[in-house]
């Protein structure tokens, strides 16, 4: 989690808040407070509110909580005279850029030190560490526009950020810690993206590193930002991010023209977004008992709108709210969550686990003792490691609606990819590595999806075998059912033809178990033989 340094006297002179309320309201926008001193006080904040990797978003939102400054904020953006041509040459290597121009700033090294950092949340965030989005903050008096976004060869030359001479493209990609670090985004490209000026001065390298003339400091006074991504909606998204932000410190935002070769984009779009609010579905989550005028006064104080036709107004920082069901989140939030009361059920019995969960956990108890490590992963994953590195047809993939990210877009039908990400991601681990899962998997039924509690488990070393991972299969199902196992040779997406069996017990196929195939271990990057199994765990219960 990102953590941030905010000054009471800063956040005290935004909101006219002492210090004892600052630090009461903090945790009830859901921040956690890592420490505190006499000046400062460290805060711990989720990825998904970007809007709070500065003190201006925190003051924003703190603002609307204690009712001194409510409702949904409004920006403005005037008609900018500044124009960026995007080369069509960048259509496959990073084709998107957003910009805006911010004037009349009154800039100190705080002020500064949060910009940077922001920069680096949002980089980290929803910029996936650069790979989708990456950030330039300029100083615009150094800047002759109109501005040219073009593909470059390797040795075109500037001089970069932090240095007194000029460097090569390439040298900056091999030499320079940011192009060591984020070099391989670029990988493979015909040509390498550099936004400079009319006069040739080079303002970016994205998603490596700035140009030196056009730096920022205390001093500057307008201010250029470009946005270059692979996905216009999360370029879009933290543009207007760090230009709430300048506004709130005073600065006057301006729109820019980017002109690509068949279509035109103005940005920024600080407009705000519209949702249908659903009162009744608000209700039921929160357990609140509110007045339609009661949650619209909730809605403001977490400085949201709502018009005339029932749908909630959304400011465009907010990138987070996604769903009605953050609606119903920010209703909790704007009434105070020190202010709902506990309920008790109406049971007097103890709470217990269910019966089914006591047998899973039961089942993972098992698998850990016979030298397992249990791993938990996520039940949305992304179509490469489920699909395409097992060579496997896609036809029966279940996909979620606007997911936020292209790695968890897709439901699971199996855990075994999962695993071998876990492998993937400890290659320099010590072996024999022998992990598992209790999760569950996703199927398409008639009557919708089906959900089913599976076991997944590999190993892998240098002699990692079918009758190594069959011996584990067998003997947690004679622990836990009695019985044994009946295997026939079977195909497997996932195993080796001639090397995987179905595993049946009273007849009853419950799973798989083989050794994955050399071309999926390959894809996966490793270099040692990996065998495992997946079971229905529906008998087990």
């Amino acid at each position: 989690m990102p953590v941030l340094k905010i000054y009471f006297s800063r956040l005290g002179k935004m909101t006219d808040l002492s210090n004892e309320r600052i630090l009461d309201r903090l945790p009830f926008l859901g921040l956690d407070i890592e420490s505190v001193d006499a000046e400062s006080v460290r805060i711990e904040y989720n990825p998904n509110r970007a809007d709070f990797s500065t003190d201006y978003g925190i003051a924003r939102a703190l603002k609307g909580l204690v009712g001194s400054e409510v409702g949904l904020p409004i920006y403005q953006v005037a008609d900018g005279p500044i124009k960026v041509e995007a080369d069509a040459n960048l259509s496959k290597v990073r084709p998107w850029i957003a910009c805006a121009a911010v004037r009349d700033l009154k800039l100190d090294d705080e002020t500064v030190r949060q910009l940077i950092s922001m920069q680096e949340d949002l980089h980290n965030g929803i910029g996936r560490k650069r790979k989708k989005a990456a950030i330039g903050l300029h100083n615009l008096d150094a800047i002759k526009p109109p501005l040219s976004y073009r593909g470059m060869p390797g040795s075109f030359e500037f001089t970069p950020l932090g240095s007194t001479k000029k460097m090569t493209i390439s040298e900056i990609l091999g030499e320079t810690d940011t192009g060591v670090a984020y070099g391989q985004i670029l990988r493979g490209a015909p040509v390498y993206p550099v936004l400079y000026d009319s006069k040739d001065v080079v303002l970016s390298f994205p998603p490596i590193i700035n140009g030196n003339a056009t730096k920022v400091d205390a001093g500057t006074r307008n201010m250029f930002i470009d946005v270059t991504s692979i996905d216009e909606r999360v370029g879009a998204e933290a543009l207007a991010i760090i230009c709430s932000a300048l506004a709130d410190a005073g600065g006057k935002i301006e729109s820019v023209r980017v002109e690509y070769a068949d279509s035109s984009r103005t940005t920024p779009d600080l407009s705000p977004q519209a949702m249908k609010f659903d009162e009744k579905l608000a209700a039921r989550m929160t357990g609140l008992e509110l007045t339609p005028a009661e949650m619209k006064d909730c809605l403001a104080r977490s400085r949201l709108g709502l018009d005339g036709d029932g749908r909630a107004l959304i400011p465009r920082y907010r990138v987070d709210i996604i769903h009605p069901v953050d609606l119903a989140e920010e209703v909790a939030i704007g009434y105070g969550l020190d202010r709902i009361e506990p309920l008790y059920p109406a049971s007097k019995e103890p709470g217990r686990l269910a019966r089914a969960n006591s047998i899973l956990d039961s089942v993972s108890e098992s698998v850990a003792m016979a030298g397992f490590i249990e791993t938990m992963g996520y039940d949305l994953v992304d179509a490469d490691s489920l699909y395409q590195k097992f060579s496997r047809s896609g036809d029966s993939r279940i996909e979620v609606e606007n997911p936020r990210t292209l790695e968890h877009h897709l439901l699971r039908d199996s855990i075994l990819p999962s695993l071998m990400s876990t492998l993937a991601r400890n290659v320099k681990a010590a072996y024999p590595q022998r992990v598992f899962e209790v999760g569950r998997v996703y199927t398409r039924a008639a009557s919708g999806i089906d959900e089913t509690p599976k076991l997944a488990a590999v190993v892998a070393h240098s002699s990692s075998s079918f009758s190594e991972a069959k011996m584990y299969l067998e003997a947690l199902v004679r622990e836990h059912l009695g019985r044994g196992i009946e295997t026939r040779v079977a195909q497997h997406w996932a195993f080796a033809d001639g090397r995987c069996a179905e595993v049946t017990v009273d007849g009853r196929a419950i799973g798989h178990v083989g050794e994955v195939k050399p071309s999926a271990v390959a894809a996966f990057g490793l270099e040692l033989p990996v065998a495992g199994f997946e079971m229905d765990l529906s008998s087990f219960l």
